[in-house]
């Protein structure tokens, strides 16, 4: 799964508000069955999907959160997706976003459903539950991507412990940056004062997240303002990693940086994650490889 800088959330049932050309300046639009959607629409919503057109939306990539499958509504999405052959509307589902899960074997069903379709979506996990954050490695290890639920997780605690909150995105920082995913930040609630948003991007951001969640379009050029990697950012790290594969040094102070072998293995992961590419065209014999998670 490539890291989308940008996804934006919107109703099943209002799919035709953004159906339309150019509607969409995300990176990625995510279609919801599930806490946007009435438990009493979900139905509606399923069959709405079904009869959708979009080969003129011009959608730059769909995603669909699903209902867990633990619910009779889970369950009717997953079949609904396989008589679909995983597409709305002429437009294959990219990412399937699963949500409620608790450990690997859930990633599992899902991933075995899927392979039943001709183009198998990739599938990001939510962390949003007491014990996805105890199991975020394994979940992240057998995912390809992880996205973090705050207000679910919220909903368990006694209180919004801001703390465990804090830990909650260590954890998943983290577990995404071993296995090589993208780590996507829970949507604001924001939908007026971009400025706070713009200070929640940046904290999430500094935590270890690649991309954000937003549920209003207004939202989106906040987010990818600052998630967004441009060609300044890999061409620098590709720049470290070229000058310190050059080097006869194992560590070089230049003039405005320091190359040393932590900084050029973060470069290399970056360059990874962002632009494999990129990444595949460096030395190939660089003893910082050696190791590295594929």
């Amino acid at each position: 799964m490539r890291p989308y800088a940008s996804l934006l959330y919107t109703p099943a049932l209002l799919l035709a508000s953004v159906a339309r050309p150019g509607r969409v300046r995300a990176d990625m639009l995510v279609l919801d069955l599930e806490d946007s959607t009435h438990p009493a629409k979900k139905a509606e919503a399923r069959a709405l999907l079904a009869q959708a057109d979009l080969t003129a939306a011009g959608l730059p990539a769909l995603g669909m959160r699903v209902n867990t499958i633990a619910t009779p509504d889970g369950l009717e999405d997953m079949r609904a997706l396989l008589d679909m052959d995983a597409t709305v509307g002429g437009v294959p589902i990219d990412v399937i976003f699963v949500p409620k899960i608790s450990g690997p074997g859930d990633v599992a069903i899902y991933r075995s459903l899927l392979a039943r379709t001709s183009k198998p979506p990739q599938i990001c996990s939510f962390i949003e539950t007491v014990d996805s954050v105890e199991s975020a490695f394994a979940i992240a290890a057998v995912s390809d991507g992880l996205c973090f639920g705050q207000a679910d997780l919220t909903a368990e605690l006694y209180a919004e412990n801001e703390s465990y909150l804090d830990h909650a995105r260590a954890r998943l920082c983290a577990a995404a940056a071993k296995y090589r995913v993208p780590a996507i930040d829970t949507n604001s609630f924001e939908l007026h004062d971009l400025a706070v948003v713009a200070a929640q991007c940046r904290a999430a951001r500094d935590a270890g997240f690649t991309g954000k969640a937003a549920i209003h379009p207004r939202q989106v050029e906040v987010i990818a303002e600052t998630f967004t990697v441009g060609p300044n950012e890999i061409a620098e790290y590709r720049s470290v990693v070229e000058d310190y594969n050059s080097t006869p040094y194992g560590f070089a102070v230049e003039k405005d940086r320091v190359l040393a072998p932590p900084f050029v293995l973060r470069a290399q992961r970056m360059l990874r994650l962002h632009a494999p590419e990129a990444a595949t065209s460096q030395h190939p014999h660089s003893h910082l490889e050696i190791g590295e998670p594929q």
